[in-house]
């Protein structure tokens, strides 16, 4: 017969656990309620936050306790054992932080804290600060530097710059969940508009820089006008490597950007048995390709593709 204190998110942390059953640095699955908790002992303190990472639901059970942060097992997304706030990319949102209390050798969650406060770092008050910063490229990289500068207190004028207007998005999903037509399109945006207004975030989407002046902080917009800043951040990302085969053969389509990825949906939805690569130059990219086509089709990823390599010069 089951544990009725046990259920699949383990057992019932109202309820109270021996201190002594729980090891240093190794978390413990339970449940408050319906919400999945973990309680982790670092020496003397015992801390309680969610056990799902807010990136892509990582089970921060099976996490890395390193002092007093627990690192997501599946991308690494960093949250602070002591208040729950997303210290490290890829998450972007806080997990929930619960209250504990210790009792005759047990401790007891015993609900979720309101304000659990913070432990991220401020700029001391005084310290020299650029008027302005402007951030050249809104990826994931972008979208974390302006809220890292939030986060610590700076309280300038912040530009994010990217030639793509849909600008910033989860990137790496455009070749996941997005492109097999599994993931809907809320799911993309980092954060919604209104999230950049409220801290005061300039968007600056659909504008190409075409040159850069480090002596004088100055860039040069793709209609000729120049802005200067007090600092400027280059977080452009990476783009795919271009590749030159000879002869013919099925053709390539580059995926990166967000309007990429809708002409490629119904083309591999309607048409699976059409010859063509898709080059995410990545695992993943070839992991998605073999979930979305068949194994008798004849599309190929550029990226391990016997086929394909024959032909490389």
């Amino acid at each position: 017969m089951s544990d009725p204190l046990q259920g699949s998110n383990g057992p019932d942390l109202t309820l109270g656990t021996p201190v002594d059953s729980l090891a240093d640095g190794v978390p413990l699955l339970g449940h408050v309620g319906s919400s999945a908790i973990i309680l982790v002992r670092r020496a003397d303190a015992i801390s309680a936050i969610g056990a799902t990472c807010g990136h892509y639901g990582g089970p921060l059970a099976e996490g890395l306790v390193v002092d007093d942060t627990v690192r997501c097992p599946w991308h690494h997304a960093c949250f602070s054992l002591r208040t729950g706030e997303a210290l490290r990319a890829p998450a972007l949102n806080p997990v929930p932080c619960y209250a504990v209390v210790e009792r005759d050798g047990r401790v007891f969650v015993t609900g979720k804290q309101a304000a659990p406060g913070s432990v991220r770092r401020r700029v001391p008050r005084g310290a020299p600060l650029p008027r302005s910063v402007a951030i050249v490229g809104a990826g994931a990289a972008g979208n974390s530097a302006a809220e890292e500068l939030r986060h610590l207190g700076f309280d300038g004028a912040i530009t994010l710059i990217d030639q793509d207007r849909q600008a910033p998005y989860d990137r790496p999903n455009l070749s996941k969940d997005y492109l097999a037509g599994t993931a809907p399109q809320e799911w993309l945006p980092l954060h919604p508009r209104a999230y950049y207004e409220e801290r005061g975030v300039e968007l600056a989407l659909g504008r190409r820089i075409t040159a850069l002046d480090p002596a004088r902080k100055r860039l040069t917009w793709d209609d000729g006008t120049t802005r200067e800043f007090g600092a400027i951040v280059l977080a452009p990302g990476a783009e795919p490597i271009r590749l030159d085969i000879a002869g013919d053969g099925p053709p390539i389509h580059y995926l990166r950007t967000h309007a990429g990825a809708i002409c490629r949906i119904p083309t591999l939805q309607m048409d699976r048995q059409s010859r063509g690569a898709l080059d995410g130059s990545d695992e993943a990219s070839l992991h998605r390709e073999r979930q979305l086509v068949p194994a008798d089709s004849q599309e190929h990823g550029c990226a391990g593709s016997a086929h394909l390599s024959s032909r490389l010069p």
